[in-house]
């Protein structure tokens, strides 16, 4: 046995032994840092819990980021794999065993770090189908799932029921929780009742961690506080303890222009620039402004690329049978305005996105997917329509479904301004070719829970890219929880496919077996071309209308030590590294 990691592109490098792993070079300047003061950084909504595992909330995810870790991580900058919790592994000679050797952690309240949290957290939370945020997907190849299994302490095993190559990527998406807080807390005939832990009641110094900060205050709608966690494991190349800063605070602000305006005053030192702000802020930034903005192109999950999404089981059986069909869902397209969205809601300051694999990810993006992307041609829409016979009989310029009734539908989108804006492009376009589109405009987490039980007609919403698509299998993969415009294809106890794939299509069917062969596959090759065929049947397909994906676009107050652009374009920084100058 060799001591092995895996990195995304499935290239293996050998991991060697060390107790703590200074920082890469990419996160830090050759300028000395300062210790202490406050990072204040902000989030569009109040926590819907601390527990990952129990919300789909993106701003829980946020937060919990700070103060979890997992076996492994990606690098911030390169995506490379490399330790974490875990400090080194070994993979057997058929690549279905892994033995992992844990890292002399201790949790924030100061208990060690054991194999029984691994196992604790995978029984209890990533491989619990009640679990909200479970990630059984991830970890289920052929049907069955990944176990693991305690040697001792410090030492555990992971055994794969086939050679799985994106094992140690997903690892990195799953973050370990203290059993010795947790395990008592839960009703052990309610496997439900771990969504009901670490909610945004429950007093803050007994939700511990081993991340670089620990919650330390918590005021509804107004902030959530965390404190340097005195036990976060990694050091800096001069041997200074992680992270810098002594508090991490994020502000609530729900509105846009608000948090625009906290950041040119100082009270926000980074945030995500709308492209709507860039010339105004870039113009300021010339003028001597106290902060830098940068543009790069979009490497990162987010800001998630926009797709809008019509639902097959839709409550008006005479609509799901129509969206359920290629050539109107190819209208749809045909009478999307890619371009006018790109002009006129980013600025110009976005690509087309893929499909949705980002053109930057050379490890798995298909390019065949350029020429079977539908260009703005109304007139194409319009010609497909009238072949499907949905024609105006009535004379009042919207076209009719064969039951008389006119084609209209509601098209739910969220509050996030560059969501609604594209949102009335696209129905501005619809109306144009005689389909009627109602804009229903809804707080975006009142959006997740309508898409994901089904309750909605048609979707303009986001998902974020992720560097290997199986972190994405239940969204993009028919019969898993998260691919939410066609529900019955799924078991509606086990939220899995049913074994003889009832309800999906041909095109989704190979679409399924691709992602299990890709996720089983080894050699780089054959898993990029599994994912190759998934993109070319989603664009042919679009059961996902992909719009298109904002370039990132960054403020940084000119305050913070170890925020950069890498030569390369991409944005170097990292909460636990950044300092004040």
């Amino acid at each position: 046995m060799k001591k092995l990691v895996c990195l995304f592109t499935l290239v293996l490098f050998a991991v060697s032994l060390m107790a703590v792993p200074a920082v890469v070079d990419e996160l830090l300047t050759p300028e000395q840092p300062k210790l202490g003061g406050t990072l204040t950084l902000s989030v569009t909504s109040s926590p819907q819990s601390f527990n990952f595992y129990g919300t789909l909330d993106g701003v829980a995810y946020t937060i919990a980021g700070q103060f979890l870790n997992a076996l492994v991580e990606m690098h911030p900058v390169t995506n490379a794999l490399q330790p974490a919790l875990a400090e080194s592994w070994e993979v057997s000679a058929d690549n279905k065993e892994v033995t992992f050797y844990l890292r002399d952690v201790k949790w924030s309240d100061g208990e060690p770090f054991t194999a029984d949290d691994v196992i604790f957290t995978f029984e209890n939370f990533l491989l619990n189908k009640f679990a909200e945020g479970n990630s059984i997907a991830r970890f289920t190849i052929n049907g069955e799932v990944v176990k693991f299994e305690k040697v001792d302490d410090k030492t555990l095993k992971a055994y794969l029921p086939a050679p799985y190559g994106p094992f140690f990527t997903v690892l990195s998406h799953a973050s370990i929780y203290p059993s010795h807080i947790l395990k008592d807390k839960i009703d052990e005939n309610d496997p439900g009742s771990v969504n009901e832990l670490w909610t945004t009641d429950t007093p803050l110094n007994e939700i511990v961690g081993t991340g670089p900060f620990v919650l330390d205050q918590y005021i509804v709608d107004q902030k959530v506080t965390l404190k340097r966690n005195e036990y976060y494991w990694k050091v800096d190349r001069w041997g200074n303890q992680l992270p810098y800063f002594d508090q991490l605070e994020y502000l609530v602000v729900k509105d846009a222009q608000v948090q625009s305006a906290k950041f040119r005053s100082g009270e926000i030192d980074y945030m995500t620039i709308e492209a709507v702000d860039y010339p105004v802020l870039k113009q300021m930034e010339l003028d001597g402004g106290p902060f830098v903005v940068y543009r790069a192109q979009p490497t990162n999950p987010t800001p998630s690329p926009i797709h809008i999404s019509f639902n097959f089981n839709a409550k008006n059986e005479e609509l799901a049978e129509l969206f359920s069909l290629k050539n109107f869902r190819a209208a749809m397209e045909f009478a999307l305005d890619r371009e006018r969205i790109i002009e006129e809601v980013f600025n110009t300051l976005a690509v087309l996105g893929g499909v949705p694999v980002l053109p930057a990810n050379k490890a798995f993006y298909n390019p065949a997917i350029e020429d079977l992307r539908r260009p703005f041609d109304p007139e194409k829409a319009k010609a497909l329509l009238d072949e499907m016979g949905l024609v105006d009989k009535n004379g009042d310029g919207w076209r009719n479904l064969e039951s008389g009734k006119t084609l209209e539908f509601v098209l739910i989108c969220s509050t996030y301004q560059a969501y609604q804006d594209t949102a009335y492009i696209f129905s501005e376009s619809l109306k144009a070719i005689g389909v009627k589109c109602e804009l229903q405009v809804i707080d975006g987490s009142l959006l997740a829970q309508k898409a994901l039980s089904g309750d909605f007609e048609a979707c303009l919403w986001a998902f974020g890219n992720q560097p290997d698509p199986q972190l994405r299998k239940a969204i993009w993969s028919p019969g898993y929880s998260l691919y939410y415009c066609h529900f019955d294809t799924m078991n509606p106890e086990t939220k899995e496919p049913y074994a003889d794939l009832r309800n999906m299509y041909d095109w989704e069917k190979q679409i399924h077996y691709a992602f299990e062969i890709g996720q089983t596959a080894m050699d780089p090759r054959e898993r990029k071309v599994q994912y190759g065929i998934w993109q070319e049947l989603y664009a042919e397909y679009v059961p996902f209308i992909y719009v298109c994906k904002g370039m990132d676009l960054m403020g940084v107050s000119k305050t913070l030590g170890n925020f950069h652009q890498t030569a390369d374009g991409a944005l170097a920084y990292a909460v636990y590294t950044m300092f004040r100058k």
